[in-house]
């Protein structure tokens, strides 16, 4: 069974407190009271580790309502039992939005890694679904209050049916809408003839900028046929992944390390399609690191874990606990290459669809909180004291 589906399984037991009210009120029996008290207290002490706003204010209610009805002999929780009880449930989720805890959240949570529960479009598609909520339980509350017929039961049960529809439908579509929403002005589209003959100052796509980026793609374009004009207002081409020489020392601009030339690995894909070798165009090397007037030549990972550990005995089980994270992000990160990269938020809801967006949190989890974290964020989880 989805998530989804438990999740809303999850919802009607929650509201089967008042489902039983409004048909017992409607009968005028005061039983309609008495059993959404009795269930309200069960749900509190079956889910007391899973409670949801929706439990606690049905308690609430329904105390109130068996309190008002047989020890103050007063009837207007169940004579008004539609108008009441729908103005409960409007306060509550007007007041979860006041508080911004959206009390869908809690039920979204359930469906949900944590990495994604403080996901600012997480948050606004649950702002969104519970602000529904408050004006379906704020229209029924109305129908109630100006009629008490059979009409209002029908209207107020058909509301109450498209805001599930809502709640299913629209976590999955908004963030897709968002995201592609941003993409727009990026996505655009320009018919270009390749075989067109084009004059000596005439070309296909222009590059502006010689980054690793515009090499790449003025490269792929070339293969493909396209004729191709890079800019650059620098004198060397690559952007970060160039260098510069101090007298007899040669430095890095940026990229120290490059990754992604394992067999499958996103840089072979790429090498594979220009029909270019790796072996002719990277060397592996060592990295040397100056500690304290210490040179501390590291070839590979296991090395430089090793290396910490000397260092910093104390933290040795933070250390292993940070890189065996880090690899299990990494190969999150790299373990769908259907294009031959890692695809960005756009490119996932443009190409495999909204449902692939809305789980790629649950099935990168890992990766999912390291790309929305700084580094030290991570490291101060490990070894807070340390950074």
């Amino acid at each position: 069974m989805s998530n989804i589906s438990k999740t809303w399984l999850y919802i009607p037991i929650s509201f089967t407190p008042w489902i039983i009210y409004w048909v017992l009120c409607s009968f005028n029996y005061e039983l309609g009271v008495l059993v959404p008290f009795i269930i309200s207290l069960t749900l509190l002490a079956i889910k007391r580790n899973s409670l949801n706003l929706i439990d606690l204010t049905s308690f609430i209610y329904f105390t109130v309502a068996i309190t008002t009805t047989f020890i103050f002999n007063i009837d207007i929780f169940i004579e008004k039992s539609g108008f009441l009880g729908y103005s409960a449930l409007f306060l509550m989720a007007f007041l979860s939005l006041v508080f911004k805890h959206p009390y869908t959240l809690e039920i979204s949570k359930r469906e949900y890694p944590k990495v994604y529960w403080k996901d600012k479009m997480f948050l606004i598609t649950n702002s969104i679904i519970t602000a529904a909520w408050a004006s379906i339980f704020l229209l029924n509350a109305l129908i109630f209050l100006l009629t008490n017929t059979f009409t209002a039961v029908i209207t107020s049960n058909m509301l109450v049916i498209v805001g599930i529809i809502l709640s299913i439908i629209f976590p999955i579509k908004v963030p897709t809408y968002l995201v592609l929403r941003n993409f727009k002005k990026y996505d655009w589209n320009i018919r270009v003839d390749p075989t067109r003959a084009k004059g000596e100052d005439e070309y296909d796509v222009i590059v502006v900028g010689s980054g690793i980026g515009g090499l790449t793609c003025g490269a792929l374009l070339t293969k493909w046929g396209y004729k191709v004009l890079v800019l650059e207002q620098h004198y060397l081409v690559g952007g970060y992944c160039s260098s510069f020489a101090r007298g007899k020392y040669v430095f890095n601009t940026g990229v120290s390390d490059v990754s992604g030339l394992w067999e499958r690995g996103p840089v072979s894909y790429l090498l594979n399609q220009l029909e270019l070798r790796r072996e002719d165009l990277f060397t592996k090397n060592k990295m040397r690191i100056i500690f304290k007037g210490r040179e501390i030549d590291v070839e590979n990972l296991d090395q430089f874990i090793n290396t910490l550990i000397e260092l910093f005995p104390e933290e040795q089980e933070n250390i292993h606990a940070f890189f065996n994270e880090a690899k299990k992000a990494y190969e999150e990160c790299y373990k769908d290459l259907n294009y031959g990269v890692p695809l960005p938020a756009e490119l996932i809801a443009k190409v495999l669809g909204a449902r692939a967006l809305t789980n790629y949190p649950r099935e990168h989890p890992h990766f999912y909180d390291w790309m929305n974290k700084t580094y030290k964020q991570k490291l101060d989880e490990f070894s807070p004291t340390k950074t």
